[in-house]
Order: structure tokens, then sequence, then C-alpha cells
């Protein structure tokens, strides 16, 4: 296998010089670039990442927190994360938070202890200060961590106002909520606050079916449907989650509720599932490719030292017109 000495022999040039071309620091000749190019290709040589880091003081590694795996939204976003650091040259270590709050605290620690170069957090358990103490590189998804640390997000004031007046152009007046506000501060509140607004502004109701926020499977919304018997049958609309929407079109079909007819639905995030399933569900969609580029992209520019970020960045949400409203 060759070495960095192989290459600054077969190039004519020092090793400091390779070194500098590899790291893309310091200043280099085209001529030295070229050679050094040529010598990498022609030796295969494959530059030894840990010790690249070690000089940076780096590790090459970033921390992303999410609530859930088992979540249709979370997975699809951690996946693009993945493929957002590694084009940077970044690896991916991920935890799930689901549940316990000492796993997000350990991966803010490893921070602190320069065990990752940075965090990308959407978990929602942990205090603010615990973020805000570490003075480190973390960029937060739908959480306000605080004013100095970087917050992306979807607009879900623009999402819940969609899905609100939707429902109303097609004559709904008694709607169903899944799921309330969460206790963290989050905008994803804002969607159920401006739903709600819209709903009633229009003097239709809008009833909230309380589920816990960190319980998100099929099953859960199943099981804690068949307590809202009565409610569901009065019902003309349900806005909820993309799995609450396809937990709810099922239990309502084994009612024998016709849909779109009789009840109609529109789910909230929008992901493929919504477009697996048959009938495609009507949906209010994030943009996640969209989030998870801008978490990447500020995250790398604050680990390389940049000051001029935007600390607050929102995405826009589109429509996904499907067969259940």
């Amino acid at each position: 296998m060759a070495t960095i000495k192989d290459v600054a022999r077969k190039a004519g040039v020092g090793i400091a010089t390779v070194s500098r071309a590899l790291n893309g620091t310091g200043y280099l000749s085209e001529e030295s670039r070229v050679r050094i190019e040529r010598a990498v290709k022609e030796l295969n040589y494959i530059p030894n990442e840990r010790a690249r880091n070690l000089s940076r003081k780096r590790t090459g590694i970033i921390g992303v927190l999410i609530p859930d795996f088992q979540t249709p939204f979370y997975d699809a976003l951690i996946r693009q994360i993945e493929i957002g650091l590694y084009h940077y040259g970044y690896r991916t270590m991920v935890c799930n938070c689901v549940k316990t709050r000492d796993k997000e605290k350990e991966y803010i620690d490893m921070l602190e202890r320069n065990m990752v170069d940075g965090l990308i957090t959407c978990a929602l358990s942990l205090e603010d200060s615990a973020y805000q103490r570490i003075h480190k590189p973390i960029v937060s998804m739908d959480h306000n961590l605080g004013e100095e640390i970087p917050l992306i997000y979807s607009d879900h004031r623009a999402g819940g106002r969609m899905a609100a007046e939707y429902l109303l152009s097609r004559g709904c007046n008694k709607v169903l909520q899944l799921g309330g506000k969460f206790g963290a501060a989050t905008p994803s509140n804002d969607r159920y606050e401006e739903f709600a607004r819209v709903m009633s502004e229009n003097h239709a109701s809008v009833q909230v079916l309380e589920l816990e926020w960190n319980r998100l499977d099929y099953e859960y919304y199943r099981s804690q449907l068949s307590g809202y018997l009565e409610e569901i049958r009065e019902a003309d609309g349900v806005f909820a989650s993309d799995m609450g929407a396809i937990g709810m079109y099922h239990f309502a079909v084994e009612l024998g509720i016709r849909i779109p007819e009789e009840l109609k639905i529109i789910a909230y995030d929008g992901t493929d599932i919504t477009r697996m399933v048959t009938p495609v569900l009507t949906a209010v969609c994030q943009d996640i490719s969209s989030l998870a580029q801008k978490c990447t992209d500020t995250l790398v520019r604050m680990i390389g030292g940049e000051t001029e970020i935007a600390l607050r960045q929102i995405v826009d949400v589109y429509f996904q017109k499907g067969k259940t409203v």
C-alpha cells in the first residue's frame, strides 16, 4: 500500500507539500498540484483519514440526534442528512433518543469532549441550557434551543393553514386533530395553532385527540383510536401526522365510514409512506431534502469557523393532492 512518502517521491516534492495538497491548506503551485494528483492516481494512494483528522484536531464524525427511528419523517431525514454529511467527508453517528434523556445528554457530552465535531439535533427531551452551555457547533431542527444556536424548520404555520383551508373548501366543519402541541419550544406547534385558528374563524369545530408525542408507531395510533368511536363517527374531517392519518383511514374503513365521502383526511409530513398506500393520502408535505441540506450545510460552515450564519432558516411546505379529501 502506497504511503505519503511514496507520493512525495514520485511527484518530486516534499511530504509537507503533499500534505498541503491533500488537506487543501496553504499555497501550492499549479505544477505541483498536477504532479501530486497524478502520483496519487498512479499509486492508488488512499489518505489516512484518522491522521488527517488528528492534524486538523477533528474526528470526522457528526452526531445526529432524533426522537425515534420508527417515524417515517425522521427515517427519511436521517437518510438525507447522512448523504449530505458524507458529501462533505464526514461520517454520521446517529442516536435514537426515544423515551430517554440519558442518550441525548451523552451525545452532548461527547461533543464537549471533542469526540464528535458537531451535532445536528432533532430531539425534544433535554432543557435548552444543556446545549447552550458548551458553545460548540450545534444545529437544531425544529427545536428552539436559544438565540445562539441555528434553528432550521418547515413553515409549519403555513402548513396548518393550508390543511385547514383545504378541509373547509370541501365542506368540513367538525374536525378531529390527532395529537396536540409538544411541551418543548418547537415551531412544530405552529401548525396546530394555525389549523385551529383558521377553523375557528370559519365557525368550524376542532376536537383534539390527545396522544403522546413520543408514541408515533402505527399500532399505538390504532389502539388509541378505539377509545374515540363516537367522536370519529360524528367527524367529517381529520388532520394528523402521516402515521396517524394512515391509522385513522384503516380504522374508519373498518367502522364502515366512507372516505372521502363521509370523512376527509389530511396527513402532515407527506413522507413516501403516504404515496405507497392505497389510496394515496392527501397531505401537507415537508421538504425533507431541503431541511437536511440546510442542516448539513450550516453545521459544516460552523465547524469551518464561519460566523455569518443565519440563525433562523425556514423551509417551504407544499401540498400533495391525494384521494382522501
